[in-house]
Protein backbone atom coordinates (compact mmCIF):
# COMPACT_ATOMS: atom_id res chain seq x y z
CA UNK A 1 0.00 0.00 0.00
CA UNK A 2 1.86 2.91 -1.22
CA UNK A 3 2.29 5.93 1.48
CA UNK A 4 1.43 9.24 -0.74
CA UNK A 5 -1.76 9.99 -2.45
CA UNK A 6 -2.82 12.48 -5.07
CA UNK A 7 -4.39 15.78 -3.79
CA UNK A 8 -5.22 19.62 -4.97
CA UNK A 9 -3.13 21.84 -3.27
CA UNK A 10 -3.41 25.94 -2.78
CA UNK A 11 0.09 27.27 -2.69
CA UNK A 12 0.19 31.72 -3.40
CA UNK A 13 -3.35 31.26 -4.66
CA UNK A 14 -2.25 28.89 -7.18
CA UNK A 15 -3.97 25.76 -7.41
CA UNK A 16 -1.69 22.41 -8.15
CA UNK A 17 -2.12 18.98 -8.12
CA UNK A 18 0.99 17.46 -6.14
CA UNK A 19 1.56 14.25 -3.68
CA UNK A 20 1.31 13.73 0.24
CA UNK A 21 1.92 11.96 2.98
CA UNK A 22 -1.69 9.30 2.60
CA UNK A 23 -4.14 9.11 6.27
CA UNK A 24 -3.49 5.74 6.84
CA UNK A 25 -4.44 5.49 10.67
CA UNK A 26 -7.54 6.93 11.94
CA UNK A 27 -7.73 9.13 14.66
CA UNK A 28 -9.37 8.91 17.48
CA UNK A 29 -13.47 10.25 16.62
CA UNK A 30 -12.05 10.25 12.93
CA UNK A 31 -12.50 8.44 9.69
CA UNK A 32 -10.07 7.51 6.88
CA UNK A 33 -11.87 7.68 3.60
CA UNK A 34 -11.51 6.84 0.10
CA UNK A 35 -12.70 9.47 -1.57
CA UNK A 36 -15.14 9.19 -4.81
CA UNK A 37 -15.97 12.64 -6.29
CA UNK A 38 -16.05 16.08 -4.65
CA UNK A 39 -18.21 18.63 -5.86
CA UNK A 40 -17.39 21.91 -6.11
CA UNK A 41 -19.51 24.32 -4.11
CA UNK A 42 -19.61 28.13 -4.87
CA UNK A 43 -18.15 28.48 -1.47
CA UNK A 44 -14.81 26.92 -2.61
CA UNK A 45 -14.43 29.12 -5.04
CA UNK A 46 -15.49 32.20 -3.42
CA UNK A 47 -12.12 31.39 -0.85
CA UNK A 48 -9.56 30.40 -2.99
CA UNK A 49 -8.93 34.03 -3.11
CA UNK A 50 -9.94 35.14 0.24
CA UNK A 51 -8.76 33.99 3.99
CA UNK A 52 -10.09 31.11 5.23
CA UNK A 53 -12.87 32.00 7.62
CA UNK A 54 -12.89 31.93 11.52
CA UNK A 55 -13.23 28.99 13.34
CA UNK A 56 -13.03 26.65 9.57
CA UNK A 57 -11.73 23.85 9.85
CA UNK A 58 -8.36 23.71 7.88
CA UNK A 59 -6.79 20.68 6.27
CA UNK A 60 -3.22 19.61 6.53
CA UNK A 61 -1.07 20.33 4.03
CA UNK A 62 -3.33 22.77 2.58
CA UNK A 63 -5.71 20.43 0.47
CA UNK A 64 -8.69 21.97 -0.76
CA UNK A 65 -12.24 20.76 -1.32
CA UNK A 66 -15.27 20.15 2.08
CA UNK A 67 -17.19 18.70 0.46
CA UNK A 68 -17.75 14.94 -1.41
CA UNK A 69 -18.60 11.35 -0.99
CA UNK A 70 -16.36 8.67 -0.07
CA UNK A 71 -16.55 4.95 1.52
CA UNK A 72 -15.07 3.84 5.04
CA UNK A 73 -11.98 2.28 5.27
CA UNK A 74 -11.19 3.09 8.39
CA UNK A 75 -12.81 4.50 12.35
CA UNK A 76 -10.90 5.71 15.18
CA UNK A 77 -11.86 4.95 18.21
CA UNK A 78 -15.04 6.22 19.31
CA UNK A 79 -16.71 6.07 15.95
CA UNK A 80 -20.07 4.28 16.65
CA UNK A 81 -20.11 0.73 14.64
CA UNK A 82 -22.44 1.69 11.77
CA UNK A 83 -19.97 3.94 9.83
CA UNK A 84 -17.91 1.02 9.57
CA UNK A 85 -17.36 0.00 5.83
CA UNK A 86 -20.24 2.52 4.62
CA UNK A 87 -20.44 5.41 2.03
CA UNK A 88 -20.81 8.55 3.57
CA UNK A 89 -21.27 12.47 2.10
CA UNK A 90 -19.19 15.02 4.38
CA UNK A 91 -18.73 18.36 4.58
CA UNK A 92 -15.62 18.92 6.89
CA UNK A 93 -16.83 22.72 7.71
CA UNK A 94 -18.98 20.85 10.58
CA UNK A 95 -16.64 19.45 13.00
CA UNK A 96 -13.30 20.73 14.34
CA UNK A 97 -10.30 19.08 13.69
CA UNK A 98 -6.33 19.54 13.51
CA UNK A 99 -6.03 16.57 11.90
CA UNK A 100 -8.34 17.07 8.80
CA UNK A 101 -7.15 16.12 5.27
CA UNK A 102 -9.65 17.64 2.54
CA UNK A 103 -11.82 15.91 -0.08
CA UNK A 104 -9.67 17.62 -3.20
CA UNK A 105 -7.09 14.63 -2.60
CA UNK A 106 -8.06 10.34 -2.93
CA UNK A 107 -7.98 10.05 0.89
CA UNK A 108 -9.81 12.25 3.10
CA UNK A 109 -9.06 11.72 7.37
CA UNK A 110 -12.02 13.70 8.96
CA UNK A 111 -13.90 13.63 12.23
CA UNK A 112 -17.32 11.35 12.24
CA UNK A 113 -19.73 14.23 13.28
CA UNK A 114 -18.94 15.96 9.48
CA UNK A 115 -19.91 12.74 7.66
CA UNK A 116 -23.40 11.34 7.00
CA UNK A 117 -24.05 7.90 6.31
CA UNK A 118 -25.58 7.31 2.75
CA UNK A 119 -28.50 4.77 2.35
CA UNK A 120 -26.87 1.70 0.06
CA UNK A 121 -29.97 2.25 -2.34
CA UNK A 122 -28.43 5.61 -3.54
CA UNK A 123 -26.13 6.71 -6.25
CA UNK A 124 -23.07 7.93 -4.14
CA UNK A 125 -21.74 10.90 -6.97
CA UNK A 126 -25.40 12.14 -6.21
CA UNK A 127 -24.74 13.45 -3.22
CA UNK A 128 -21.18 14.64 -3.64
CA UNK A 129 -21.93 18.04 -2.26
CA UNK A 130 -25.45 17.47 -0.61
CA UNK A 131 -24.14 17.74 3.13
CA UNK A 132 -23.50 21.69 2.75
CA UNK A 133 -27.01 21.92 1.01
CA UNK A 134 -28.61 20.38 3.57
CA UNK A 135 -27.29 21.15 6.85
CA UNK A 136 -27.50 24.95 6.14
CA UNK A 137 -31.37 24.86 5.31
CA UNK A 138 -31.88 22.40 8.48
CA UNK A 139 -30.01 24.17 10.53
CA UNK A 140 -31.74 27.79 9.92
CA UNK A 141 -35.81 25.63 10.25
CA UNK A 142 -34.62 24.47 13.73
CA UNK A 143 -33.09 28.18 14.45
CA UNK A 144 -36.09 29.99 13.37
CA UNK A 145 -38.51 27.80 15.02
CA UNK A 146 -36.74 28.24 18.34
CA UNK A 147 -37.08 31.96 17.61
CA UNK A 148 -40.50 31.86 17.32
CA UNK A 149 -41.08 32.39 13.51
CA UNK A 150 -44.29 30.49 11.69
CA UNK A 151 -43.17 30.52 7.97
CA UNK A 152 -39.86 31.58 5.84
CA UNK A 153 -39.24 33.05 2.74
CA UNK A 154 -36.16 32.00 0.92
CA UNK A 155 -34.52 33.98 -2.23
CA UNK A 156 -32.34 31.20 -2.69
CA UNK A 157 -35.37 29.56 -4.63
CA UNK A 158 -34.72 26.82 -7.02
CA UNK A 159 -30.81 26.61 -5.53
CA UNK A 160 -29.75 23.33 -4.59
CA UNK A 161 -29.60 25.03 -1.10
CA UNK A 162 -33.53 26.39 -2.17
CA UNK A 163 -34.43 23.14 -3.16
CA UNK A 164 -33.41 21.70 0.06
CA UNK A 165 -35.31 24.06 2.40
CA UNK A 166 -38.70 23.11 0.55
CA UNK A 167 -37.30 19.22 1.17
CA UNK A 168 -37.25 20.24 5.02
CA UNK A 169 -40.19 22.73 4.43
CA UNK A 170 -42.87 19.35 2.93
CA UNK A 171 -41.09 17.53 5.78
CA UNK A 172 -41.61 19.41 8.57
CA UNK A 173 -44.83 21.01 7.56
CA UNK A 174 -43.60 24.27 7.43
CA UNK A 175 -44.97 27.89 5.44
CA UNK A 176 -42.38 28.54 3.06
CA UNK A 177 -42.28 31.03 0.03
CA UNK A 178 -39.93 30.47 -2.60
CA UNK A 179 -38.43 33.28 -4.78
CA UNK A 180 -36.74 32.47 -7.80
CA UNK A 181 -35.84 33.84 -11.47
CA UNK A 182 -37.97 33.58 -13.89
CA UNK A 183 -41.54 30.85 -14.67
CA UNK A 184 -38.67 27.90 -15.75
CA UNK A 185 -37.34 27.98 -11.72
CA UNK A 186 -41.22 28.12 -10.80
CA UNK A 187 -41.70 25.06 -12.10
CA UNK A 188 -38.69 22.47 -10.82
CA UNK A 189 -40.24 23.71 -7.71
CA UNK A 190 -43.53 23.25 -8.06
CA UNK A 191 -42.80 19.31 -10.19
CA UNK A 192 -41.29 18.95 -6.36
CA UNK A 193 -44.14 19.91 -4.34
CA UNK A 194 -43.81 23.99 -3.43
CA UNK A 195 -47.14 25.55 -3.12
CA UNK A 196 -46.12 29.24 -2.27
CA UNK A 197 -43.36 30.77 -5.59
CA UNK A 198 -43.26 33.99 -6.67
CA UNK A 199 -40.78 34.77 -10.04
CA UNK A 200 -39.35 38.45 -9.58
CA UNK A 201 -40.03 39.09 -13.48
CA UNK A 202 -43.80 38.91 -12.96
CA UNK A 203 -45.14 42.48 -12.87
CA UNK A 204 -47.47 41.13 -9.66
CA UNK A 205 -44.24 39.93 -8.22
CA UNK A 206 -44.29 42.18 -5.00
CA UNK A 207 -48.08 42.20 -4.66
CA UNK A 208 -48.08 38.44 -4.73
CA UNK A 209 -45.03 38.18 -2.36
CA UNK A 210 -46.55 40.61 0.12
CA UNK A 211 -50.01 37.94 -0.35
CA UNK A 212 -48.07 34.95 0.19
CA UNK A 213 -45.43 36.92 2.77
CA UNK A 214 -49.15 37.50 5.07
CA UNK A 215 -50.95 34.16 4.35
CA UNK A 216 -47.78 31.73 5.00
CA UNK A 217 -47.12 33.99 8.45
CA UNK A 218 -43.22 34.53 6.67
CA UNK A 219 -41.49 36.73 8.79
CA UNK A 220 -37.98 34.51 8.70
CA UNK A 221 -35.98 35.60 5.15
CA UNK A 222 -33.09 33.34 4.15
CA UNK A 223 -31.49 35.33 1.56
CA UNK A 224 -29.04 33.64 -0.20
CA UNK A 225 -28.32 36.22 -2.73
CA UNK A 226 -28.07 39.17 -1.14
CA UNK A 227 -27.98 42.90 -3.36
CA UNK A 228 -30.60 43.85 -5.97
CA UNK A 229 -32.76 41.06 -5.17
CA UNK A 230 -32.86 41.68 -1.29
CA UNK A 231 -33.60 45.05 -2.28
CA UNK A 232 -36.85 44.05 -4.30
CA UNK A 233 -38.53 42.26 -1.63
CA UNK A 234 -38.00 44.61 1.28
CA UNK A 235 -41.37 46.10 0.83
CA UNK A 236 -43.13 43.20 0.88
CA UNK A 237 -42.15 41.74 4.34
CA UNK A 238 -44.15 41.32 7.02
CA UNK A 239 -43.74 43.72 10.21
CA UNK A 240 -41.15 41.95 12.24
CA UNK A 241 -38.95 40.19 10.14
CA UNK A 242 -36.21 39.22 10.69
CA UNK A 243 -33.84 38.82 7.34
CA UNK A 244 -31.20 36.07 7.72
CA UNK A 245 -28.28 37.25 5.20
CA UNK A 246 -26.34 33.46 3.90
CA UNK A 247 -25.38 34.19 0.33
CA UNK A 248 -23.46 37.02 -1.69
CA UNK A 249 -23.85 35.84 -4.84
CA UNK A 250 -25.09 39.54 -5.31
CA UNK A 251 -22.60 41.46 -3.34
CA UNK A 252 -21.56 43.82 -5.70
CA UNK A 253 -25.15 45.79 -5.25
CA UNK A 254 -25.41 47.29 -2.14
CA UNK A 255 -28.14 46.84 0.31
CA UNK A 256 -30.65 49.90 0.17
CA UNK A 257 -33.13 49.97 3.33
CA UNK A 258 -34.48 53.50 3.95
CA UNK A 259 -34.47 53.79 7.99
CA UNK A 260 -38.31 54.39 7.68
CA UNK A 261 -38.94 51.16 6.66
CA UNK A 262 -36.55 49.48 9.21
CA UNK A 263 -37.99 51.44 11.47
CA UNK A 264 -41.84 51.46 10.89
CA UNK A 265 -42.02 47.61 9.66
CA UNK A 266 -39.32 46.40 12.53
CA UNK A 267 -37.10 44.98 10.13
CA UNK A 268 -33.85 43.16 11.49
CA UNK A 269 -30.63 42.45 9.42
CA UNK A 270 -28.75 39.47 10.92
CA UNK A 271 -25.93 37.37 9.46
CA UNK A 272 -26.89 33.72 9.33
CA UNK A 273 -23.77 30.87 9.10
CA UNK A 274 -24.53 27.07 9.23
CA UNK A 275 -22.01 26.23 11.49
CA UNK A 276 -22.52 28.78 14.25
CA UNK A 277 -26.11 27.57 14.64
CA UNK A 278 -27.02 25.56 17.87
CA UNK A 279 -27.18 22.24 14.91
CA UNK A 280 -23.75 22.23 14.39
CA UNK A 281 -21.97 23.67 17.59
CA UNK A 282 -23.19 20.74 20.43
CA UNK A 283 -21.93 17.60 19.00
CA UNK A 284 -24.94 15.70 20.09
CA UNK A 285 -27.39 17.87 18.46
CA UNK A 286 -24.95 17.63 14.62
CA UNK A 287 -24.85 14.13 15.45
CA UNK A 288 -29.16 13.63 15.98
CA UNK A 289 -29.24 16.28 12.93
CA UNK A 290 -26.91 13.77 10.80
CA UNK A 291 -29.28 11.21 11.03
CA UNK A 292 -32.52 13.10 10.62
CA UNK A 293 -31.11 14.14 7.21
CA UNK A 294 -30.11 10.52 6.21
CA UNK A 295 -33.44 9.61 6.72
CA UNK A 296 -34.89 11.96 4.21
CA UNK A 297 -31.45 12.19 2.05
CA UNK A 298 -33.13 9.59 -0.44
CA UNK A 299 -35.71 12.11 -1.86
CA UNK A 300 -34.89 14.26 -4.60
CA UNK A 301 -34.68 17.62 -2.88
CA UNK A 302 -31.00 16.31 -1.32
CA UNK A 303 -29.11 15.40 -4.34
CA UNK A 304 -26.56 17.93 -5.60
CA UNK A 305 -26.97 18.78 -9.55
CA UNK A 306 -24.42 17.19 -10.86
CA UNK A 307 -22.31 18.65 -13.87
CA UNK A 308 -19.47 17.90 -15.72
CA UNK A 309 -17.31 15.38 -14.57
CA UNK A 310 -13.34 16.19 -14.37
CA UNK A 311 -10.13 14.61 -13.02
CA UNK A 312 -7.85 16.13 -9.56
CA UNK A 313 -5.76 16.70 -12.58
CA UNK A 314 -8.12 19.00 -14.36
CA UNK A 315 -9.25 21.02 -11.45
CA UNK A 316 -8.70 24.78 -13.35
CA UNK A 317 -11.50 23.60 -15.66
CA UNK A 318 -13.51 22.58 -12.90
CA UNK A 319 -13.02 25.47 -11.20
CA UNK A 320 -13.72 27.43 -14.29
CA UNK A 321 -17.21 25.51 -15.04
CA UNK A 322 -20.44 27.41 -14.55
CA UNK A 323 -23.84 25.77 -14.38
CA UNK A 324 -26.59 27.24 -15.89
CA UNK A 325 -29.03 25.67 -13.79
CA UNK A 326 -27.14 25.20 -10.68
CA UNK A 327 -25.22 22.21 -11.48
CA UNK A 328 -22.06 21.68 -9.70
CA UNK A 329 -18.79 20.04 -11.47
CA UNK A 330 -17.79 16.74 -9.76
CA UNK A 331 -13.78 16.13 -8.91
CA UNK A 332 -14.08 12.36 -9.76
CA UNK A 333 -11.12 10.00 -8.04
CA UNK A 334 -12.25 6.75 -8.95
Amino acid sequence: MKDEMKAILLSNGILSIGNVQRPTVAARGHLVIEMLASAINSGDKFFLTRPTPPGMPKSLYEIRGVSGVGRVLQTGEGVPERYKGKTVAMYRALSYSEEIVGTWSEYAHLPYLACMILPEAVQPEDYAGSVVNTITPFGFFKQVSAEGHKGIISTAGNSATGIAMLGFSLAYHFPLVSIVRNEEGKEELEALGAKNVVVQSSVRFNQELTEMAGATKATAIFDGVGGQALNKIIDSLVYGSVIYSYGYIGDTVPLTIAMSTLSLKNLTVKPFMNTATDTVRQPEKLEQALTDIGGLIHKAHFRTKPGPRFTLEEINEAIAYRGLHGEKPLLVMR
